[in-house]
């Protein structure tokens, strides 16, 4: 288990040899940690950017204070607030900026390499 990025909304993991090889990262807010692929992570952030949107599940009403996302598998449904959303879209977005970037370094093929202080 690997971290990926944090805030203090959460955490992302990745998480190579986990339950469901599709599934390789694990999403973490508060306590519960839901396993993810690069996909559902797109598709979560498409969701929490359009936060005045209703939901239209038929047991919040169409309430905007929910996110609410569903396969055949689990229901995911978060409480959600302004800071809670900010907090999810940084978690998100900065997840995506570190995958793509050590794409982008192993693809041309440059190692990054931390120098402590000696």
């Amino acid at each position: 288990m690997e971290l990926i990025y944090k805030n203090e909304h959460g955490a992302v993991y990745h998480i190579p040899n986990g339950p469901n090889p599709e599934t390789e990262l694990q999403l973490v807010v508060n306590a519960v940690g839901i396993f993810m692929s690069k996909s559902d992570l797109e598709h979560l952030l498409n969701i929490v950017k359009r936060p005045y949107e209703p939901c239209h599940c038929p047991d919040c009403g169409g309430g905007r204070d929910k996110i609410w996302c569903f396969n055949p598998i689990v229901d995911l449904c978060l409480k959600v607030n302004e800071t809670i959303l900010d907090g999810l879209e940084d978690l998100i977005k900065g997840t995506f900026f570190i995958l793509d970037m050590d794409a982008t370094l192993q693809k041309n093929k440059l190692i990054f390499v931390k120098h402590g202080n000696s």
